[in-house]
């Protein structure tokens, strides 16, 4: 019979194993010294990679509806003018309501039919008095040539440099003999899609002039369905936008309007005092160029000085020293007041904005991009300025801006609230004066 004592006090195998092969002891040095990433890291990077992830999808998809609406760029931009020729338009279609007690119907045949007539009296004088002038110019180009070179080698003789230093003359001869003949095969091989262009321009311009009747013929209608869209709460806001809109197209158009009527002013007044010919021509290219944005104001110099140089070589520095003065009387004194009076953005935010402007969407961008900052800018100041107001404590924001309304009825919404943030800065000074002194 077994002894149970024994079997339990014998050691088993596997305790002898065990003792054979003791089982080494786990180093808690070692295991510090592991840098063992939590769980709650894991998924911060997972969160990170879908984060970046669902960006570059985005913009992925935005990227390919930039692509489609590429495709339909010429439309958009049709409507787009048109939306700016209404806007500029409805002014004059209330004021006709207005003062002339006519229907909204009638005042838009009748302003419309005066731009219709105008822009037809255009079209035909510039094909007459301007296809004219421009033959004539193309048939003088050698007689031109001749009249700049020689008063290049009478200008380099009357400043004592030599031909040995720099011939100017033959400088510009090479330059004619490379430049003339490649502008005169473009124009001849490109004549015919020349005419279509220009066919395919007036084409679009009447479309643009038909859709702005509608536009402006159904103003209220379109605009209740436009605040329908948005939501009640957002009326404030929609309001802004709407004033800010108005007055940072109409006061880009009309600043542009007036930069161009000050710069073919001044150059008719130079043509007229030193009898440069081809007035019609130059005064034209000078107002196509000035809306160009950095360079246009400077490309509007262009024409009329070389006339002078071509065909009056006398006049030519007179005529650049009066134009270089009167261009930077008009950039310096006119231009700053008027984009403040019509924008009022900062010449910063101009340059910024035109260059933006380019970079995305070309010359277009470049054009329309300071409505667009002023746009931008003004829901700015607006976001701003009630944050400063709400700030304070203290200080209601429908309690300051009716009583600024009350003492200022004038005053526009805008003004009403940036002098209300002014008071509540001026509060927030105060409150912080007191504070440090208690």
């Amino acid at each position: 019979m077994t002894d149970h004592r024994s079997l339990l006090d014998a050691p088993s195998h596997e305790t002898q194993g065990q003792a054979k092969n003791p089982v080494p002891r786990i180093r808690l040095a070692a295991l510090r010294s592991i840098n063992l990433r939590p769980a709650h890291s894991l998924r911060r990077l997972a969160t990170i990679f879908f984060a970046a992830g669902s960006v570059v999808f985005l913009l992925l998809i935005v990227q390919q509806a930039v692509a489609v609406a590429g495709a339909f760029s010429e439309i958009f931009m049709i409507c787009f003018l048109a939306w700016l020729l209404a806007f500029v338009v409805s002014p004059l279609v209330d004021g006709a309501v207005t003062r002339l007690h006519l229907g909204r119907s009638k005042a838009v045949g009748l302003v419309y039919g005066c731009i219709a007539l105008a822009f037809v009296g255009f079209v035909l004088i510039a094909a007459s008095i301007g296809v004219r002038e421009a033959t004539n110019l193309i048939s003088r180009t050698d007689e031109a040539t001749a009249t700049i070179s020689a008063s290049l080698v009478s200008l380099q003789g009357r400043l004592g440099i030599g031909t040995n230093t720099i011939n100017l003359a033959a400088l510009f001869r090479q330059a004619e003999a490379r430049i003339l003949p490649e502008i005169k095969t473009t124009l001849a091989a490109q004549s015919g899609a020349i005419a279509g262009n220009v066919v395919s321009v007036l084409g679009a311009l009447s479309i643009t002039l038909v859709l702005s009747i509608f536009i402006v013929s159904d103003a209220s209608g379109l605009q209740a369905k436009w605040r329908r869209v948005i939501p009640n709460r957002f009326e404030t806001q929609l309001d802004l936008f709407d004033r800010s809109v108005g007055r940072a197209f109409r006061g880009f158009l009309w600043m542009q309007v007036i930069l161009i009527i000050i710069q073919v002013v001044l150059t008719a007044v130079v043509g007229f005092v030193f009898g440069l010919p081809y007035l019609f021509l130059i005064c034209l290219l000078a107002a196509v160029c000035m809306p160009i944005p950095f360079v246009g104001s400077g490309l509007a110099l262009a024409p009329p000085i070389f006339v002078a140089a071509a065909f009056v070589p006398g006049a030519v520095v007179p005529v650049a020293l009066v134009l270089f003065v009167g261009q930077a009387l008009i950039m310096h004194l006119v231009t700053p007041r008027l984009m403040k009076r019509t924008s009022g953005v900062h010449p910063i935010v101009t340059i910024v904005s035109v260059l933006v402007g380019a970079q995305v969407a070309g010359i277009w961008g470049a054009i329309f991009g300071l409505p667009v900052a002023a746009v931008i800018s003004i829901l700015a100041n607006y976001v701003i300025n009630v944050q400063a107001v709400q700030e304070v404590e203290g200080v209601d924001l429908g309690t300051v801006t009716a009583a600024i309304r009350a003492a200022y009825p004038e005053a526009t919404p805008e003004e009403v609230l940036s002098e209300a943030a002014d008071q509540a800065e001026a509060i927030y000074a105060t409150q912080r004066e007191e504070r440090s002194t208690a």
